[in-house]
């Protein structure tokens, strides 16, 4: 689960910087404090409600997909087996 948020806060900073961005602008932005942004950061956990804050805050949006996306089924030649 550490790996999941780390990623999905990385990516949100990231998209925030290509908008000329620092991460207390996007927290601001997101209704949150500075601090909150790094303690989640550092500890790799953070309410679902404030993720989606934050990434609103720089024009993404949570979503869930799935596992095996059909791109990968199709490239690996796996989309109409069954295994």
């Amino acid at each position: 689960m550490q790996d999941v948020v780390s990623t999905l806060l990385g990516r949100i900073i990231a998209e925030g910087r290509k908008q000329g961005l620092e991460q207390k602008d996007i927290a601001k932005r997101a209704g949150i404090s500075q601090e909150t942004l790094s303690r989640a950061k550092k500890a790799s956990d953070i309410q679902l409600s404030t993720l989606v804050r934050l990434a609103g805050a720089v024009g993404l949006k949570v979503a869930l997909v799935p596992a095996e996306p059909v791109l990968e089924k199709i490239l690996s030649g796996g989309l109409f087996r069954d295994d």
